[in-house]
């Protein structure tokens, strides 16, 4: 075979190999990135399973959104900001109290301060700390994996998953930029409420902290409402019951705990996930309708 033929002949395979080499080089030198790796092993299995095509073919594009996503959410609040749109801060605070009030504080001051040392100064972890960290991390790749497991079981769900998935995501970038939200941990350096600390980022865990694994340019601190760690992951789970039934029901406790780590850890309040799982349903509502043949 000639080596014209045989580019020719294997060219989405080389394509996909330069694609795995880029995004290791990317993560080694420019910047890191969890979701990055994940795709390259994804890329490597589709290689071994010898369906370099059909992912070249049907995951592509996909991806290309799901960066142009992650661009346009790492700058959202700087559009905001350009637009003169105000951060809510204080409205979030007051639904969060009026809804779900424990003693009255908010549900994070209530965890915080009954299950961390960390507001009062101590940055030891707690052994349930580990197990919230490892949840709170699969939020990145959970959806990915549940993405390839779905695309090896049935193409017509892949496709309403993956493009589900990044169209709700491109269409909260809109509220990002109208409504940039505040987390709890910025409206308790602003005063406006106890002090509170990042428990999911502060601590070193399995001997890294959380900004090792995630540097890159998608990075908003005002993009809390919704919240996309609840809305990932809980899509995810909503495909898995589709696609599997009743045997993917405990795959549940992926979005409710890395829920709870968010709550926990003053990333989000109670109000920005059950939005995020409000986008998501809706999502899978419209998405298993398209295309549908009436009986």
């Amino acid at each position: 075979m000639s080596l014209g033929n045989f580019f020719k002949n294997n060219l989405r395979t080389i394509c996909l190999i330069l694609l795995c080499v880029a995004i290791i080089l990317v993560n080694f030198f420019v910047y890191r990135f969890a979701m990055d790796m994940i795709i390259v092993v994804l890329i490597v299995l589709a290689i071994i399973f010898k369906k370099q095509k059909e992912f070249f073919k049907e995951w592509s594009i996909p991806i290309a959104l799901f960066y142009l996503y992650e661009f346009l959410r790492g700058r959202a609040y700087d559009i905001a900001q350009w637009l003169n749109r105000p951060l809510l801060n204080d409205i979030l605070i007051t639904t969060e109290k009026k809804l779900f009030a424990i003693g009255g504080d908010i549900p994070t001051v209530f965890l915080q301060y009954s299950l961390s040392n960390a507001p009062g100064g101590s940055f030891l972890p707690n052994w349930y700390d580990y197990i919230l960290f490892f949840f709170y991390m699969s939020f990145f790749w959970f959806w990915l994996v549940v993405g390839f497991v779905i695309w090896r079981k049935s193409k017509d769900m892949f496709l309403r998953y993956i493009y589900g998935l990044v169209g709700f995501s491109l269409f909260d970038t809109l509220i990002y930029i109208f409504f940039p939200s505040a987390p709890p941990w910025y409206a308790a350096q602003v005063g406006l409420l106890p002090p509170l600390q990042r428990i999911m980022l502060i601590h070193d865990y399995f001997s890294s902290k959380y900004l090792g694994f995630v540097s890159t340019y998608g990075n908003n601190d005002f993009a809390a409402w919704p919240s996309h760690h609840a809305a990932w992951p809980f899509f995810a789970f909503l495909f898995l019951v589709g696609v599997f039934g009743k045997k993917a029901l405990p795959f549940v406790i992926v979005p409710l705990v890395i829920a709870f780590a968010t709550w926990y850890g003053a990333e989000h309040y109670i109000i920005d996930s059950l939005a995020g799982f409000a986008v998501a349903g809706i999502t899978y509502w419209i998405v298993m309708r398209v295309g549908k043949k009436k009986a």
